[in-house]
Parts: C-alpha cells; structure tokens; sequence
C-alpha cells in the first residue's frame, strides 16, 4: 500500500489518493548468471512450452479430430496439422560473416535499418526436421522464433504448402477492478536527460507532476496520479562521444556520469510526491542482455532516499490497483519492425500478442539471455495494458478480442510528451508539456 500524499498549490490542497502496487517482473530477475549454455535449449524450451497452448487452439478451431503429426511423419499429400517453430529465410539477415567480409573490405554490405525483401520465405522446423513453407501465410507479416500450427500438405517440390494456421491460445487477462473514483498512471519514454533541447520540457513535467503548473482542471487530474513509468532510455546519448571514448587517447570524462546524476536530479523531484519505477532502456548504463536489470540505486542517490523510487526490470510487469501493466522499453518491437513489414508500433504489440510471445526473435536478432528449460517472455495470460516505450509514434488502442488496451509511448526528447491512463476506465489521455518549439 503506497501512502497518501498531498499535492498544495495557491493554497489550495489536492490529496493524492493511495494505490496498491505487486511487482511481478520476479522471472526477470537472473541471481546467477552463466554464459556456458548454447541458444538451442531456448528454442526448445519455447516450443514446449508453447506446444501445450499451440494443442488447446488446435482442438478449438480444427476440432479434437485434426490430423496431428510431427514434421518427419507427415506422408504424401496426406492433409495434417503440423507444429514448430518459425525460421525466416532472408538474404539481408545480419551475419557476423558479412561482417567480417566488410572490414575485409571484400562485400561492402548496405546500410540499413529494414531487412525484407520480397525474397524473403518461411522455413518450420521442430526437433527433428525443417521445410520450406508456402500457400496461405505471408512471410512479411511474421519473424523468426514464432512458434505456430500449421494445416496443409506436402507437395511435389517437397514443400509443406498451408491451407491455414493458428498461433497459440493465451488466457483472458483478469476482469478490471471496480474502482469507485479516477486514478491515473503516467506513462512516458526517451526522457534523454542531458539534451539541451529537452531541459525545459522535462521541468514542465516536473511542474504538472508536482502540482506547480496548470489550471485548475490540471491539478486536479495530476493530484490523481498515483505511478510514474519511465520506460527507458533516460539518459542523453552522444554517438560523438561514444566515438570519441574509443578512439582518442585522451581521457576525457564520459557524459553519462553527469548524465545519470542529472537523471537523478530528476527523479528526486517527483519522487517527493508520486511513486516512480524506472526501467532501463537500450541505451542506459544497464546490462545489454534482455531481460534488462534493474539500474542499481547506488547511481541514484539522492532518489533512493525516497522509498516512493522503485528500479525495476525490462521487461516490465506489475499490477497497480488490479490493473495488470506488461510492457518493454521498445527494444522489440523496434527489431520486428526490422525483420518484417509491420511499421505501426501497435501491429507489432497486436502480432506479439497473436504470437503468444513479447520478443520472438531473440535470440536471432536481439540479445537475450541463454535460458535453460524456460522462457520467460512467453505470453501465457493477457494484461489488461500492454505498452511499448520509445516508439516511433503515439498510438493507442484497444483489442476488442483479447481485451487488451495496447500503448505506444513516443520518445519524450522527440514529441515532448507522454500519456495519463485511467485504471477506472482504461482510458489514455495524451500530455503535452510544450510544443516543438518551446
């Protein structure tokens, strides 16, 4: 239970409600870390798992009499279903060959951020076996590391050609709870603390967080504030200066120590009156490896004398007020924007959803930690918000079939904004601190 806080403006006194926290971002948390493990058992582990929910959305959508086999038993043009996982054949895949071919100065490789080509074909394979797949599935809508049922046959060419397919069966998420007045959550993303552009929108947001700017309406709706997600990438990065540290001999002192004490002088502000987690980003002084650790509180000191300040995990999960939130500071979605030609940030946060799955392609693409016999970004059971930090742009919307309230939340140091969301309604109200040229 968080205490209750006041919020005193024009002499007039706002108090701000309390609010139940569960954090439940456990399974993130990796105590003993080893490295002597291959990504195989991953894949393995995940196919598995998800076979047992890939088997409940078989029986409901084919019937308990579909023709289920393994790959290796298929025979002739025998109509079967067939499960395993997703391996995307694609001729601009990054490759660590390529790479080196590229010092070498031998393949100059093209530099880009999108990786599809209408080239691009699907491969399914399982413990046993793998086969080109074709027919009625689009290649650019889905990622390597998907794992999905598929009904269809072997034809002549010895492909397996799909009459149709099924993802994975997840729970409905929880029944939202029957508050009897407006709470609000802030959602915001790409703080870049130490960019000179962004040090004066980022004091406004202090302002309307703390109850010192805004009209009356304003005050009113911020005293119901109960939580402040920062979903990564905080701090300023500087590739000048990334650069420079590598490759001068001079040693110069890096900016994100004094970036990290600006982002601390921050916090401190809000943490007076509202409960803040802060989750890591690609960019912030964290390990690489999703998940992400909590940032230590050694960095922050002035903001861990304040037990309103919690460092939490990417990705994020915890339930405020019965409102289960789930989420990532953006690293996914942004890889399979990259490896597919999903572009809107909430299509990917809807195909995640489909996929049963928050990051189906790491290990391929992104890096992740070497599970061994789990998987802990498998989507077992719906949240009620799930939301993607440092997003090209806002968007939001509800899924009417899965009952999730999906949100993007834009860079901070980009739109200067950020989103208040309803735990009574599941409402999302866009904030913007100042416009473009404030």
């Amino acid at each position: 239970m968080v205490p209750e806080s006041n919020v005193s403006v024009n002499s007039i006194c706002y108090k701000r409600p309390s609010s139940t926290y569960v954090n439940n971002s456990k399974k993130y948390l990796i105590p003993e870390r080893t490295f002597e493990r291959q990504y195989a058992s991953l894949y393995a582990s995940r196919l598995r798992i998800t076979t047992d929910l890939l088997l409940c959305q078989i029986r409901r959508k084919w019937g308990p009499a579909a023709n289920f086999k393994r790959l290796c038993d298929v025979e002739g043009d025998e109509t079967a279903v067939v499960v395993g996982t997703i391996f995307k054949h694609m001729e601009l895949h990054p490759s660590i060959l390529k790479e080196i071919s590229e010092e070498q100065n031998l393949i100059p490789q093209p530099v880009t951020n999108v990786f599809t080509t209408e080239d691009d074909y699907l491969i399914l394979e399982d413990n046993l076996q793998r086969v080109v797949i074709c027919g009625n599935i689009d290649p650019h809508a889905h990622v390597t590391g998907v794992n999905i049922a598929l009904k269809g046959h072997t034809d002549e060419s010895g492909k397996f050609f799909v009459d149709d397919f099924c993802y994975p069966y997840a729970h409905d998420p929880d029944p939202l709870p029957s508050l009897t007045e407006d709470k609000y959550v802030l959602l915001v993303s790409g703080l870049t603390v130490g960019n000179a552009s962004a040090a004066f929108p980022l004091q406004m947001l202090i302002d309307l967080i703390k109850g010192d700017l805004g009209e009356e309406k304003d005050l009113q709706k911020f005293s119901r504030l109960v939580r402040v997600i920062i979903a990564g990438n905080s701090i300023n990065h500087d590739e000048a200066e990334l650069f420079k540290g590598r490759f001068l001999a001079r040693k110069t002192r890096p900016a994100t120590i004094d970036n990290v004490k600006e982002l601390d002088n921050f916090i401190s502000q809000i943490v007076e009156t509202v409960d803040v987690d802060l989750m890591p980003g690609e960019f912030d002084p964290s390990n690489h490896l999703l998940p992400q650790q909590p940032l230590h509180p050694c960095m922050f000191p002035k903001s861990a004398a304040f037990s309103t300040f919690h460092v939490v995990t990417n990705p994020y999960d915890s339930t405020i007020d019965g409102v289960k939130f789930f989420g990532s500071s953006g690293q996914n979605i942004k890889d399979i924007s990259s490896f597919s030609k999903l572009r809107s940030p909430t299509d990917v946060l809807e195909k995640t959803l489909d996929w049963c799955h928050m990051i189906p392609t790491a290990p391929d693409t992104l890096n992740c930690y070497p599970y061994f016999d789990e998987d802990p970004f498998i989507i077992s059971k719906y949240p009620n918000v799930y939301f993607s930090g440092n997003a090209s742009k806002m968007e939001y919307r509800f899924n009417d079939t899965k009952k999730v309230l999906m949100v993007a939340i834009p860079q901070f140091k980009d739109t200067f904004s950020a989103l208040m969301l309803n735990l009574r309604t599941l409402e999302v109200e866009p904030i913007v601190v100042c416009d473009e040229v404030c």
